[in-house]
């Protein structure tokens, strides 16, 4: 794995969440993602948050978050469940 890659922008949340976000610069990550509500039953959105990285001189590895460039969305589980079929490999 590279360490620059945005794992997060693999999965159902992280696709439906940048979709939500609209354009983002390159080096742009998602770093946070996490259910809405007390209790599992509660459960039908969730809050994903991203941000701006740099990396340090001589470096190439994204690592140094920038500030003021925090931005989060809320997905539903519906959106999720919309990336998470176009995610699904084919069986044709």
């Amino acid at each position: 794995m590279d360490d620059n890659e945005d794992i997060f922008a693999t999965t159902s949340y992280g696709k439906a969440a940048l979709k939500k976000l609209g354009p983002v610069p390159a080096n742009f990550r998602l770093y946070s993602a996490g259910w809405r509500g007390k209790k599992p039953s509660d459960w039908k959105e969730m809050e994903v948050k991203g941000r701006e990285f740099r990396a340090a001189k001589g470096s190439t590895k994204l690592d140094i978050p920038v500030p003021g460039t925090i931005r989060s969305v809320i997905v539903s589980k519906e959106e999720m469940a919309a990336e998470a079929v176009a995610l699904a490999p084919s069986t044709t």
